[in-house]
């Protein structure tokens, strides 16, 4: 498989390359890559770029661009993920796994039961969750990088969500005293082009939060018998969404 490394479009000035910092040191020091190989760049435009390597420096590769394309690995649907703040190896392991399932933004979203109170309290964490996300980008053949947004309450990201036009997404809760609406039966009445999903952190939603979202327009959906960890649903959620949007076929 070829190495895939996500650039500052600056960088890439068809028909040359010239890789630096960080990803230069990768390509030599880890890699050992030698002129001759070829690797991917992708300049989070959603094209991949087929690079030659012609010369290494020291902190600088330089390459050619061999050829390029539209990358296959992002969706048709725009699906936000509105997460409530876990537990940092949870919370991390969302974002890596929803990265490569196809999920287009992450908004972390401070509720009635999370761990930490307020937005401040994951301000520093930011750089971290975004190299998560970058090495996740590139490891599952993304296109365009997922965007990180800053924390926001769970009244706000309702309020913004639900404000959103272009495109107007279909926004889904699952919690667990919803009794009726499934998921497929969401899903069964239409096919949006944009999506937003809610889950909860740790303990879920509480009543008022559910009330809230429902007064807001957003559905409210069982995911059946089972009581899911945060975790666990955030994904099977979206991958499920992700199947019924014909994602699964090549």
């Amino acid at each position: 498989m070829t190495h895939r490394f996500f650039i500052p479009s600056a960088w890439l000035t068809p028909p040359t390359v010239t890789l630096q910092d960080e990803t230069a040191r990768q390509i030599q020091t880890v890699l050992r890559l030698r002129p001759g190989d070829e690797i991917t760049v992708l300049d989070n435009s959603g094209l991949e770029w087929q690079v030659r390597l012609t010369g290494l420096r020291k902190n600088e590769v330089q390459g050619q661009v061999v050829s390029h394309q539209l990358a296959r690995g992002e969706p048709r649907l725009q699906l936000t993920l509105y997460q409530g703040i876990l537990k940092a190896q949870k919370f991390e392991w969302v974002l890596q796994k929803g990265t490569e399932l196809g999920i287009s933004r992450f908004v972390p979203t401070l509720c009635q039961r999370s761990v930490v109170g307020k937005a401040d309290d994951v301000t520093g964490k930011q750089a971290r969750w975004e190299r998560i996300i970058r090495e996740a980008a590139e490891q599952s053949g993304r296109g365009r990088l997922p965007r990180l947004e800053p924390a926001l309450s769970l009244a706000a990201a309702i309020k913004a969500a639900s404000q959103s036009t272009e495109p107007a997404p279909l926004l889904i809760m699952p919690w667990e005293e919803a009794s009726n609406l499934t998921l497929k039966n969401v899903w069964a009445e239409v096919k949006p082009a944009a999506a937003g999903v809610f889950i909860g952190p740790e303990g879920g939603f509480t009543a008022a939060e559910a009330d809230l979202a429902r007064e807001a327009g957003v559905r409210l959906v069982t995911l059946g018998p089972r009581i899911l960890r945060a975790e666990t649903a955030a994904l099977a959620v979206c991958a499920a969404i992700f199947y019924d949007m014909g994602e699964w076929v090549r």
